[in-house]
């Protein structure tokens, strides 16, 4: 996790990380014809969702929980795209970058604050120091997490439904296995809000006197960012999801 933030943002959100998942998705005629490499596909994502995730749980550094929460995601994408919903695969391939970049870029904001200091244990008590970075990495959370009617909501709902309605072996495993990735997901996204701005505070006096909320410059881009992470989800759910549509 040595990069820049913007780069870890960049490669986890849009470009990079993502390519499998849209790579599967235009590739859906020929896994249709391949049922077996379908229940492949499934099995490897919803072990991918669920293994990912309990990494995130033990991970110290602030970034590295964020990067396993992304192999964690992927795996809900990739199990979507093995029960032949390649659109709700990618509606959350969609979704997640925009929350995932958030967490991105204010955990960035966060490490430049204290001191390039990425360490969760030598954190704490930065609720009233950076209330803005807070308010950021908890929309970003939540709309991880699954929060009712946040983005992340309206894709990974579905993707659960949506793999125990194929009512196979394959897909009842990635359903169970998803569930319980998602209450992992939860928990490390709350363990890493608390040590970092709830808990007593581990940090350098020094560190945390010279700390300070992000300036306008890395401020106001992530202003869209916020705005997708809250309603994008709900703004394009009938589109690429919606029962009926030729999307």
């Amino acid at each position: 996790m040595e990069g820049p933030t913007p780069v870890s943002a960049l490669i986890h959100a849009a470009t990079m990380v993502t390519a499998g998942v849209f790579l599967i998705a235009r590739c859906s005629l020929l896994f249709e014809y391949a049922p077996l490499a379908l229940g492949v596909v499934t099995v490897m994502g919803a072990m991918t969702a669920f293994f990912a995730a309990t990494t995130a749980l033990v991970q110290n550094d602030l970034k590295r929980v964020i990067a396993y929460s992304t192999c964690s995601q992927l795996g809900y994408m990739v199990f979507a795209c093995g029960t032949s919903n390649y659109n709700v695969g990618v509606f959350h391939l969609a979704n997640h970058a925009f929350f995932k970049a958030l967490l991105f870029l204010t955990a960035g904001a966060i490490i430049h604050a204290l001191a390039d200091e990425q360490d969760m244990r030598k954190m704490g008590g930065l609720v009233k120091v950076l209330p803005y970075s807070y308010s950021l990495i908890m929309i970003g959370s939540l709309s991880l997490a699954g929060f009712p009617f946040l983005t992340g909501f309206y894709s990974k709902d579905a993707i659960l439904e949506m793999a125990y309605g194929t009512f196979s072996v394959t897909g009842h495993f990635a359903h169970w296995l998803g569930t319980g990735a998602a209450f992992l997901t939860a928990f490390y996204s709350i363990r890493l809000i608390y040590l970092t701005f709830l808990n007593k505070t581990n940090a350098f006096r020094v560190s945390i006197e010279n700390s300070h909320d992000m300036p306008k410059v890395m401020g106001y881009p992530l202003v869209p960012l916020i705005f997708g992470s809250i309603f994008v989800g709900y703004l394009l759910k009938d589109m690429i999801i919606g029962a009926g549509t030729t999307f």
